[in-house]
């Protein structure tokens, strides 16, 4: 069974929605919710995440932790996909099997994270729901200063399996 565009749209709204947002990372990202993580963009194209620097993302070189861009940087290849598996009937099994990361300025500041490859990890997951098999899918975010200065960039080897009954 396909995806359900208008429970799609819905879900993707729901996750740009501050309240809603803030009680999903609570419950399921607390770490996330605490260094202040939040969803700026999310549609059939692009997600984007930010996090705040200051005292609870910083490490002891007073830059933003590398753990905690990595959070970003996973919500932001991560959402798109989880907001899919809420908009169709199976169950979709999707979790990182590899990582990769490459820092190339002190990140300071707001760093927000974007990816552009949201139409990547839905044609794995359709591969998934017409095949029944694992799919796996490179899917890279980029971190951003405030200035635009590229701060890490990010490639998440997701796995995609829809469960069929």
């Amino acid at each position: 069974m396909p995806i359900d565009e208008n429970k799609l749209v819905s879900e993707y709204r729901g996750l740009l929605g501050s309240i809603k947002f803030r009680m999903f990372s609570l419950l399921s990202m607390p770490t996330a919710r605490f260094a202040g993580l939040r969803m700026d963009r999310i549609d059939d194209e692009i997600c984007a995440t930010s996090i705040p620097g200051g005292w609870r993302s910083q490490n002891p070189f007073k830059t933003m932790y590398w753990a905690v861009q990595g959070m970003g940087a996973e919500l932001a290849t991560g959402a798109a996909p989880f907001a899919i598996s809420r908009a169709m009937p199976e169950k979709l099994r999707m979790f990182v099997v590899g990582t990769e990361a490459t820092f190339t300025k002190r990140a300071k500041g707001r760093i927000t994270f974007t990816c552009d490859e949201v139409s990547s990890a839905r044609n794995a997951i359709e591969k998934s729901m017409d095949s029944g098999e694992s799919v796996e899918c490179d899917i890279q975010s980029t971190g951003r200063d405030s200035s635009g200065d590229i701060v890490s960039e990010w490639i998440f080897k997701w796995n995609f399996r829809v469960l069929v009954d």
